[in-house]
C-alpha cells in the first residue's frame, strides 16, 4: 500500500510536468519570432515538428516498454524533454529551434503514452481521470511560470524555457530513483494468475490487425479533433460570425477549457459509482447535444451553453477510454493499443481542426461549426461499435 501511494504521487508529478511545456510557445512566440525574424505563422512549423516527434515515440511505446521497461522509458523521455528545452535556451537559429521541438515531441510522446499505458493497467479509472486533470494543472502552470520570467527578467524568453528545463530534469532524476518501483508488481492490484496467453507478447503489426484497436484508433483521432478543434475555432466563430464581443467570447472559451479540467476532477468520483461505459455513452451524447447547441446559433446563450456542455461532457472520455483499454483488448495488446491511441489523438488534434478551417474558409463559419457535430456523431457511432466488438 505504501508503494502504491509513492507511485501515485510520482505519477501525478509526472503528468503535471508533462503539461508544463505545452502552452509555453503561446506566451513566448512573439519574442521568439522577433529574435529569429520569422513570420507569425511559422509557429505552426514548431508545433508540427513537435507533433512528428510525438508520433514517432508514442506509436513505438509498446515496443519500447517491452524492450527497456517503463522506468527507463520515463527516465530517458523526461531527459529528452529537458534537453529540448535547454536547446531552446541556446538555439542560435530558427532551424535549430525547430529541431529541438522535435526532440521535445519525442520525449513527450513517450512519457504520455508510457504513463498512460502503465496507469491503465495499475491504477483505477478514478485516478486516470485525476491524472489527466493533473496534466491540466501543468498546462495552466507552465504559462504562469513563463509569464513571470518574462515580466521579471526584461522579456527574456530563453530563461523561461530554461526554468522549465530544470523542472523536467528534476523529474527525470525522480524517475531514476523510482525506476525499480515502476518495474515492480507489488503495488499492482491483486489479480488472478496470468494465463500463458496473457504473458505472450505481440508485435505492433499483430496489434494493428485487432479490429477493436482499429476502431479505437479512429475514435481517438476524432475525439482529439473535437476537443482541440472547438478550443481553437470557437473564439473565431463567435466573434466573426455571431457578433459576440471579444471579452465574452474569450471568457467562454476559457470556460470550455475550465469545464474540461473541472469535469475530470468530478468524474474521478463518479466513475467508481456508476458503470464506466454507461457514463461514456451519456457523455458522448452530451458532447453531441453541445455541438448541436453551438451549431444552431439561435442566441449567444446557446453558444455559451453548448461550449459549457461540450467541455464538461468531454472531460472523462479520453482518460476513461484509455483506462478501459486493457479490459477491451487484453494485457498483451494494451501497451501497443495505448501507444496507437496517443498517436491517433495527436494526429487528430493536428489535422481535423485544420480540415474544419478549410471547410469554414470555403463554405463559411457556420459550416465550420457543423463539422464539430459531424465528428461528435461519428464518435458516438464508433463507441457503439467498440462496445459491441469489445464485449
Amino acid at each position: 500500500m505504501r508503494t502504491s501511494g509513492v507511485l501515485l504521487f510520482i505519477a501525478y508529478l509526472g503528468f503535471i510536468s508533462l503539461g508544463l511545456p505545452d502552452a509555453a510557445h503561446g506566451i513566448n512566440w512573439p519574442f521568439v519570432r522577433a529574435e529569429f525574424s520569422v513570420p507569425m505563422g511559422w509557429l505552426g512549423l514548431v508545433i508540427a515538428a513537435g507533433g512528428v516527434g510525438y508520433l514517432i515515440s508514442s506509436f513505438s511505446v509498446g515496443y519500447l516498454i517491452q524492450r527497456f521497461g517503463v522506468g527507463w522509458l520515463l527516465i530517458v523521455s523526461s531527459l529528452l524533454v529537458s534537453i529540448g528545452l535547454f536547446g531552446f535556451y541556446f538555439s542560435p537559429a530558427f532551424l535549430i529551434f525547430m529541431a529541438f521541438s522535435l526532440v521535445i515531441g519525442m520525449g513527450s510522446g513517450a512519457i504520455d503514452a508510457g504513463m498512460n499505458a502503465y496507469a491503465a493497467e495499475h491504477f483505477s479509472t478514478r485516478h486516470m481521470n485525476w491524472l489527466h486533470a493533473a496534466f491540466g494543472v501543468g498546462a495552466t502552470t507552465g504559462p504562469i511560470i513563463v509569464t513571470a520570467v518574462l515580466v521579471s527578467f526584461s522579456q527574456n524568453w530563453r530563461l523561461g524555457y530554461a526554468v522549465l528545463a530544470v523542472i523536467l530534469f528534476i523529474m527525470s532524476v525522480v524517475f531514476l530513483f523510482s525506476r525499480h518501483l515502476w518495474e515492480s508488481d507489488k503495488h499492482a492490484p491483486k489479480k488472478a494468475e496470468p494465463s500463458p496467453d496473457d504473458l505472450a507478447t505481440v508485435t505492433q503489426a499483430q496489434a494493428l490487425k485487432h479490429p477493436v484497436i482499429r476502431y479505437q484508433i479512429a475514435f481517438f483521432f476524432l475525439y482529439s479533433g473535437v476537443e482541440v478543434g472547438v478550443g481553437q475555432w470557437a473564439f473565431t466563430i463567435m466573434t466573426e460570425s455571431r457578433g459576440i464581443s471579444l471579452a465574452s467570447a474569450g471568457t467562454w472559451v476559457a470556460v470550455y477549457w475550465g469545464a474540461l479540467a473541472f469535469g475530470r476532477a468530478i468524474f474521478g468520483f463518479l466513475v467508481e459509482r456508476f458503470p464506466v461505459d454507461q457514463l461514456l455513452r451519456l457523455c458522448l451524447a452530451g458532447v453531441a447535444v453541445g455541438t448541436v447547441l453551438f451549431s444552431i446559433n439561435m442566441t449567444p446563450y446557446t453558444s455559451y451553453v453548448g461550449l459549457l456542455l461540450m467541455g464538461f461532457c468531454a472531460a472523462p472520455i479520453f482518460p476513461c477510454m484509455i483506462s478501459q483499454t486493457v479490459a477491451r483488448v487484453g494485457k498483451k495488446y494494451a501497451i501497443h493499443a495505448i501507444g496507437f491511441q496517443m498517436s491517433a489523438a495527436v494526429t487528430g488534434a493536428m489535422s481535423l481542426p485544420f480540415l474544419s478551417g478549410l471547410i469554414g474558409g470555403e463554405f463559411g463559419l457556420t459550416s465550420l461549426s457543423v463539422t464539430f457535430l459531424v465528428y461528435a456523431l461519428l464518435l458516438f457511432g464508433l463507441f457503439q461499435i467498440i462496445l459491441k466488438r469489445g464485449s
